[in-house]
């Protein structure tokens, strides 16, 4: 965190500008996980109908990274992350009122929409602030609003559910969004524009024909990403149910989002001491998540509290991957001139596997009866993705 001190006044009041408005859209997004049993049951679902809250949010997610990713360049980063939150605030609430579950469907749909329109001006404003020798440190800040927001999302939805109803969950987030609408809109200054791509000369980088990537190992990872998008956000959803299944455990899942933030530590600090590839970092950060999901599934029916424990780890060390995949991967294509192409890309692959998250373990769960089988397949898929990161670390990244 030393560079930090070296940022301006300026620098430092957008990046906290910044980190308030993505850490409130997590209020608004995670609390469908930390309240997903309460509306299995409010609506008389199954688990698997109950998943498709998370599927069908991911699934427009991703494609609307894609779509905004693309259009953002032409509109003011401001107004697009305004109606990002001031959607999703509208989205929430209304949710919070839905009668039917189609409705409730329908709603928290169109709230994946919205927030997909917050991520990429946000990386926008962030590169025309800060030159590039910061912007490791800046993007080290902004990964804690993952875990932090994650953190803030559980424990509010939680609490409103347990004093108030579930209702009440999605009705409080609705206010921190709206608030986080007025930072957009009063701190981001208006003028705020992306800098031009450059590579290491410092120069404007030429953009390579897409078909130059395919011998980069990129799609290789973008099957990576998927993993870790099914495994990471199956432990998001489903922890609160799976550690809610007795009454009163429920607040136990709260270790995870604590641990969370060890993991994204632990990614920084393996980058800055471990001589390797970050691709083979990945990997070996799959393989260690592989683990606990073994002992989930071998220990049969572990105490609550070690549970949590393992689950925790497991999210840990995928939170601890994503600024890996995310962020340090495409900056490897800046050679390319397709850095913004390769970080839309490993975002929307991610989401991608978050959005098997949803319906496919819950109907996993249907069939087999129980979460044991489910433990299995987060460690098989954990190997998988391990495999395909160390695949992706043979090929050859820089450009001839």
């Amino acid at each position: 965190m030393s560079g930090i001190r070296s940022f301006s006044a300026y620098q430092k009041k957008i990046l906290a500008a910044l980190f308030a408005i993505y850490f409130c859209t997590y209020i608004g997004r995670l609390n469908m996980s930390a309240t997903l049993d309460h509306i299995i049951e409010a609506f008389s679902i199954s688990a698997s109908s109950g998943g498709l809250l998370q599927t069908l949010w991911a699934v427009f997610y991703a494609a609307g990274q894609l779509v905004f990713g693309t259009l953002s360049d032409r509109f003011v980063p401001k107004r697009l992350i305004s109606v990002g939150l001031i959607g999703s605030a509208a989205c929430n609430a209304l949710f919070s009122f839905s009668g039917t579950f189609a409705s409730a469907l329908a709603i928290w749909t169109l709230n994946g929409v919205f927030q997909s329109m917050i991520w990429t001006p946000v990386v926008i404003c962030m590169a025309a602030t800060f030159e590039d020798s910061q912007r490791k440190s800046a993007s080290l800040v902004m990964s804690f609003t993952l875990a932090a927001g994650h953190l803030a999302a559980w424990a509010i939805a939680m609490r409103m559910a347990e004093i108030l109803s579930w209702r009440w969950s999605y009705r409080i987030p609705a206010l921190v969004l709206c608030a986080a609408a007025v930072i957009a809109m009063t701190v981001i200054p208006r003028g705020i524009r992306k800098l031009a791509d450059t590579n290491k000369s410092g120069k404007s980088a030429e953009r390579a024909p897409v078909r130059e990537l395919y011998g980069t190992g990129l799609f290789l990872l973008l099957l990576c990403c998927v993993t870790n998008g099914f495994i990471r956000d199956g432990v998001i959803t489903w922890g609160p149910t799976i550690l809610g299944a007795n009454k009163g455990t429920k607040l136990f899942s709260l270790i995870i989002p604590c641990i969370n933030m060890l993991g994204i530590l632990l990614g920084a600090y393996l980058v800055r001491r471990v001589k390797t590839n970050i691709r083979a970092l990945v990997g070996l950060m799959l393989a260690g998540t592989a683990l606990p999901g073994l002992a989930l599934f071998a220990g049969g029916a572990l105490p609550v509290y070690l549970t949590a424990l393992l689950l925790g780890v497991m999210s840990a060390l995928l939170y601890g991957t994503n600024p890996l995949l995310t962020t340090l991967v495409p900056m490897q294509y800046d050679e390319y001139g397709r850095v913004g192409l390769a970080a839309g890309l490993t975002d929307c692959f991610i989401y991608l596997g978050s959005s098997l998250s949803g319906y496919v373990t819950g109907r996993v769960h249907d069939i087999s009866g129980g979460w044991t089988v489910i433990y299995l397949t987060w460690a098989a898929a954990a190997i998988v993705g391990c495999v395909l990161a160390i695949m992706s670390s043979r090929r050859r990244v820089h450009r001839l």
